[in-house]
C-alpha cells in the first residue's frame, strides 16, 4: 500500500479552546482540550431541557417510536456529511472559535461554508447537548453506544430524510470511525472521507497494555462526571469502538483527507489522569496520539495527511477555513470522477 502523501499546512493561529466543552474529546482521545466538570463553556454546565429545534432543524422518524435531528443547507452533490464527536451536536460545525478563546457561531465556520457550494447536513445523534448545554431533541437510547449500531442510525436517517447521495463523509473525533465504518458498509453511497482529527484505533497500538488502561480509566471518570449531569448522555466504550473499526470492511477507493491536531495542552490533560498515572503520561500519550495519526493515514493510499494545523482537537472551530478548503478539494474530485465515468447509454 502506498504511502499518503503529506503536507503542512495552516492559517492564523487560534488559542486552544480547552475547556470549551465536555465530552467533544471524551471518545477521543485527543483530550487536548481538556474538559471537566466546572468547565465554563461545557456542553453539560447548564441546567438540563430539551432542545429547541432551529428554523433549519428538523425531527425526522427512523423508526421504532424514534426520532432524529437533521438539519441541512445548500444544493448540489454530492451532499457533505458533517458528524460531529462525541456528546456535540450538529451546531458544533456552525461555531467558530476566535483569538480570545470564544467560540460563537459564525458565517465563516464550516458548516455554512461548505453549504456555498454543495449540499451539506449534519445531525444530532442521542445524548449529544448543543451549545449551551441543551441536549438535542433526538430520541434518547441506552448508552454506551457502538460505531455499527450509529452508522445504522446515521444510514436510516438519511434514507427517511431523502438526503441524495452520493456523500463525502467529514468526522471529527469520534465521529472519525462512524465515517470509516459507514464507507465498508456502504461503499456505493461514499465519494469521500474528511477525517478531522479522527479518532484512531492504533492509538491503543501504540500504547502498552498497563499505558492504555490508563487512558480507559481517565474516560471512565470522564463518563461518570457526565453522567451525574445527564443520565442520557451518549457514551462509548474505547476499546469497543477500536474492535468495530478494526472488523469493518474497507472503505472503498476514494478520496481522503486527514487532518491531524498539532497543539497539546500537557497540564490540562494531567488534570484529568487518575491518581496512579505516571508523571510522564501526558508526553507518553501525546506521541502515542501523533503516531496513530500517521498510521489512521497510511490505510488509506493516497491519503493527504495535513499535519500542521495550528489547532489543538478542535480544528474545525480553530481552522474552520483549511477545513472548508479541504472538504471543497474533496467534492471536486468526487465530481470530477463522476463527469469522467462513461456513460450507462
Amino acid at each position: 500500500m502506498s504511502r499518503p502523501s503529506t503536507i503542512r499546512r495552516g492559517g492564523r493561529g487560534a488559542r486552544s479552546g480547552f475547556l470549551r466543552r465536555v465530552g467533544v474529546l471524551v471518545g477521543s482521545v485527543l483530550l487536548t482540550a481538556a474538559c471537566s466538570a466546572s468547565a465554563p463553556h461545557s456542553a453539560l454546565s447548564a441546567p438540563v431541557g430539551p432542545d429547541t429545534t432551529t428554523p433549519s432543524t428538523r425531527l425526522v422518524d427512523v423508526g421504532h417510536g424514534r426520532k432524529m435531528s437533521l438539519e441541512c443547507r445548500g444544493s448540489g452533490s454530492p451532499t457533505v456529511v458533517l458528524v460531529p464527536g462525541l456528546v456535540a451536536a450538529a451546531d458544533t460545525w456552525s461555531q467558530v472559535t476566535d483569538s480570545a478563546g470564544t467560540t460563537r457561531p459564525s458565517g465563516s465556520a464550516v458548516y455554512p461554508g461548505v453549504g456555498k457550494f454543495t449540499r451539506v447536513c449534519s445531525y444530532d445523534r442521542p445524548g449529544t447537548a448543543r451549545e449551551g448545554g441543551k441536549p438535542t431533541a433526538s430520541t434518547a437510547v441506552a448508552q454506551p453506544t457502538t460505531p455499527r449500531g450509529d452508522v445504522a442510525d446515521l444510514h436510516t436517517l438519511l434514507k427517511a430524510a431523502k438526503v441524495p447521495g452520493p456523500y463525502v463523509l467529514v468526522g471529527w473525533s469520534a465521529g472519525g470511525p462512524l465515517v470509516r465504518v459507514f464507507a465498508g458498509e456502504y461503499p456505493r453511497e461514499v465519494s469521500g472521507l474528511v477525517l478531522v482529527d479522527g479518532e484512531s484505533e492504533f492509538l491503543q497500538s501504540r500504547l502498552t497494555p498497563a499505558e492504555f488502561d490508563v487512558f480507559l480509566a481517565l474516560i471512565r471518570n470522564d463518563d461518570k462526571k457526565r453522567v451525574a449531569q445527564w443520565k442520557d448522555v451518549e457514551r462509548q466504550d474505547p476499546a469497543t469502538v477500536f474492535r468495530q473499526v478494526r472488523a469493518a470492511p474497507r472503505a472503498p477507493k476514494v478520496p481522503v483527507v486527514v487532518l491531524s491536531g498539532d497543539r497539546f495542552d500537557a497540564d490540562a490533560f494531567r488534570a484529568r489522569l487518575p491518581d496512579r498515572a505516571p508523571a510522564d503520561y501526558p508526553q507518553v500519550f501525546w506521541r502515542a496520539q501523533l503516531a496513530s495519526q500517521r498510521d489512521l493515514a497510511r490505510q488509506y493510499a493516497g491519503a493527504l495527511h495535513i499535519t500542521r494545523t495550528r489547532s489543538d482537537h478542535n480544528i474545525h472551530n480553530n481552522q474552520p477555513q483549511l477545513v472548508t478548503d479541504e472538504i471543497r478539494d474533496v467534492v471536486e474530485k468526487a465530481r470530477h470522477h463522476k463527469s469522467a465515468e462513461p456513460s450507462s447509454s
